[in-house]
This record gives C-alpha cells, sequence and structure tokens, in this order.
C-alpha cells in the first residue's frame, strides 16, 4: 500500500513552469488543509490539468491514506526555489518527505511530489557561510576552503550545474553526490583554495530570488566573486571551474571578469537550442520539430505558446524570459573569447554531456588543453556506461571522485601558478 500511495502522489511535473507565484503560501495552505482533513480545498488547489489526472474522489483518498500512514503534517520547511521549481522538507509525524511544487501562471499547482527526504550532504556538518556576495539586490553565500598557512596560493571558483544544485553539488531533486565539496576538499590537500557558492534561489541564497532570474544575473553573480577574488591578497591566481551549466556561465564571467585561467567540467559544446531539440528527437521526431520551431521564435525575442502536453510543461512563460536569455549564449562562441589557459574536461560515461561536446569545444579553442576520463560520469565518479548503474552514483555521497578528474585540476592549476 505504501509503494502505491508514493507512486500516486508523483504528479505530472514539467522541469520548467510558473512565473513567481507565492509558493510559500500555496505550501502552508496545503498543509493547513491537510492537517484540517479537507482535501476538496486541496484539490481546488490543483490546475485543470492535475485534477484531470487526479479527480476529487482521488484526492480525497490520498489525502486519507496520507493520514492514516504518516499522521499529521507538523512542519514545511524551505529547501530551495527556482522560477519554476519550490521544494520544501516536510515533516509528517511518522516520516519526513521532500515536498516538490510546481505552479502554472494563475497560481494553481501544477506539480505535486513527495520524494523521500534526504539531507543535502547527509554526514557532513553544515556548511559555513565565511566568503559572501553581496550584490544590489541579493547576498549569495559562499564557502572557501584553503590550507592553513600564509603563502599566496591559487583559489578556484566553482560554479554549479543547472537545477537547484547547491555549493556541495547536491540537489533536493535526488542528487546527493558531494561533488563540488568532495573536489574542493581535495584540492585543498593539494595546496589550493576553492570557493563554492550557494546559486540564486538556492540553498543559503533561496532569498535572493526576489524577481525572475535572467541567465545574465548568474553570470554577473559568478563575475562578482571573481572580483572578490581577484581582489584577495591571499590568493595568486584566480582560476574559475564551471560545472555542466556553470561551464557557460563561467566561460563569459572569466572573460568579462578577466579570470586567470578556465577549466570547463562537462560543459556543452553546443547552445542549449540544439541540445534540446536533439533530447526532444529522441523522444520523436515530430516532437524534436516542434521544439526547433519554438526555441526559434525564442531566440528571435517571441514569446511563443506551445500546442504539445509535452511542450508546454518545457516552455511556459515564467521560464521564457531565462531561457531568451540563455539562448543569447553559445559556448563555442564564448570559449573563443578567452585568451587565458583552458582546461577542457569530460568523462566517457557521462549520460548528460557527450564525449563530442568537449572535442566541439577543443576544436574551435585549439590551445586548450583536452582531458577525456575514461568511466567518468557527469558528476566526477567512477561509473559504467548502464544508465541505472550511472545514475545510482548519483545518491552516493561516500563515493569518491574518480582520481583522474583531480589529478588533471592539480596539474593544469599548478602550470597556471607557474605562469
Amino acid at each position: 500500500m505504501k509503494k502505491w500511495l508514493l507512486a500516486s502522489l508523483v504528479i505530472l511535473m514539467g522541469l520548467c513552469t510558473v512565473a513567481q507565484p507565492d509558493y510559500q503560501s500555496a505550501a502552508n495552505h496545503f498543509r493547513d488543509f491537510y492537517n484540517k482533513h479537507m482535501p476538496d480545498s486541496i484539490f481546488k488547489m490543483f490546475s485543470p490539468k492535475v485534477q484531470q489526472m487526479l479527480p476529487v474522489e482521488k484526492t480525497r483518498l490520498m489525502v486519507q491514506q496520507l493520514h492514516t500512514q504518516f499522521g499529521e503534517l507538523n512542519g514545511i520547511d524551505p529547501i530551495s526555489k527556482e522560477e519554476h521549481l519550490a521544494s520544501y522538507k516536510a515533516s509528517f509525524t511518522k516520516a519526513t518527505f521532500t515536498m516538490n511544487l510546481v505552479m502554472d501562471s494563475l497560481g494553481k499547482l501544477d506539480g505535486l511530489r513527495f520524494v523521500p527526504y534526504q539531507e543535502a550532504g547527509a554526514g557532513l556538518p553544515k556548511e559555513k557561510s565565511n566568503f559572501n556576495l553581496t550584490t544590489t539586490d541579493a547576498t549569495i553565500y559562499g564557502t572557501l576552503t584553503k590550507p592553513e598557512n600564509n603563502s599566496k596560493i591559487p583559489v578556484i571558483l566553482i560554479i554549479a550545474g543547472s537545477g537547484p544544485t547547491d555549493r556541495n553539488g547536491n540537489s533536493p531533486l535526488g542528487v546527493n553526490a558531494n561533488v563540488y565539496k568532495m573536489l574542493a576538499d581535495s584540492l585543498m590537500h593539494h595546496g589550493f583554495a576553492c570557493l563554492r557558492y550557494d546559486k540564486r534561489g538556492i540553498g543559503e541564497s533561496i532569498n535572493a530570488q526576489k524577481r525572475a532570474i535572467l541567465f545574465e544575473d548568474m553570470i554577473r553573480d559568478a563575475e562578482g566573486f571573481i572580483r572578490l577574488l581577484k581582489a584577495d591578497q591571499h590568493f595568486s591566481k584566480v582560476i574559475v571551474l564551471g560545472h555542466s551549466e556553470g561551464s557557460l556561465i563561467g566561460m563569459v564571467a572569466a572573460e568579462q571578469a578577466k579570470a586567470d585561467a578556465y577549466i570547463s567540467f562537462a560543459g556543452a559544446g553546443e547552445r542549449i537550442d540544439k541540445i534540446m531539440v536533439r533530447q526532444f528527437s529522441e523522444q520523436s521526431k515530430e516532437l524534436g520539430v516542434k521544439a526547433a520551431i519554438l526555441l526559434d521564435s525564442l531566440r528571435k525575442g517571441f514569446d511563443i505558446n506551445s500546442g504539445d502536453s509535452i511542450l508546454q510543461n518545457i516552455f511556459t512563460p515564467a521560464v521564457q524570459p531565462y531561457m531568451t536569455s540563455w539562448l543569447k549564449y553559445n559556448p563555442q562562441e564564448e570559449i573563443k573569447k578567452l585568451t587565458i589557459p583552458l582546461l577542457i574536461v569530460q568523462g566517457t560515461t557521462d549520460i548528460q554531456v557527450r564525449v563530442e561536446d568537449a572535442k566541439e569545444l577543443k576544436a574551435v579553442k585549439p590551445s586548450a588543453t583536452l582531458r577525456i576520463i575514461e568511466n567518468m560520469n557527469h558528476i566526477g565518479k567512477k561509473a559504467p556506461a548502464d544508465r541505472q548503474q550511472n545514475i545510482a552514483t548519483y545518491a552516493m555521497p561516500d563515493l569518491p571522485l574518480i582520481p583522474e578528474l583531480v589529478s588533471s585540476v592539480d596539474t593544469f592549476v599548478n602550470a597556471v601558478n607557474k605562469r
């Protein structure tokens, strides 16, 4: 019964939905209606799409079974928030879950999902914010780790990938890998400092999202940290390391803020629209064609409206400003602008970014060092090509990073520091 219940709670959730609804109020209303045994009121919170998928009779059954199995909903604590998704720690009497909410442009629940709660970086002490960036509209919180010595050393700024990924490389969406935490600790033992931070709307920086976030906001935050590090007399060189989506953010920021070197870790080699079209085409040729048309319109600055149920969940009005700003940047064009030492690192068993992406970046920037690491996946860990086994490593916080990743960064940074 418990297995059936959890499965029934996985309501369709698009990756990109909703503008700036009041997530906290929605979470509080859900808690109050739930505790007062008012399933019909919860049903009224749903969007028409969800109401069709979960009629009022099923909503009543769901709420009744939740009460029977897990008791009262005692607390809802924010974990992370983006313009399309908010996550909360939902503490029931008998169990704790991560509650993920998606809301449509009218403030209705367009997605509701409960998954077993796992503390980000489980087993690790809470990270202390000791190197923060204050901007005109936000404070971005970061952690600086460095060896205990008084000599000037290189510092590496780690920029996280997409989604609600925190400074440690973990996410309430099921990623608990500690990749950035492990990388920073390993590099500290090699004599380097590392700064990693919670992006806007994520982790301790959750209150930094007071308006719709654009891709340029992510770039400006990275630039701000680069400038702070360059002004700090403790550091000899400032190296930017961007992971996944952070690779493109890091490229632009490194050029604009004049970093001393740049590392792309599992970074895409194509513009995001081409990647998305390819991914949709793998599902169906027709879906790929539709996505291409919509993305082309977005890139030209037009608002779009998709009649396809799958694409509608991706290209909602709320996420379109971020997508439009993201589409302005082509990694192949941005990496060519860099005149500093470059390292491109890619794993052969990465199921999210292809080895071809790394080769495409190398092709347009021949001076870059390319390091292809056998059996390394997207999060820097040893993994087979089998998708299920590969993804399983995303929830293994104690699985170490593949040694070749750390040694590649170590060799590169040492060479940069001698220049």
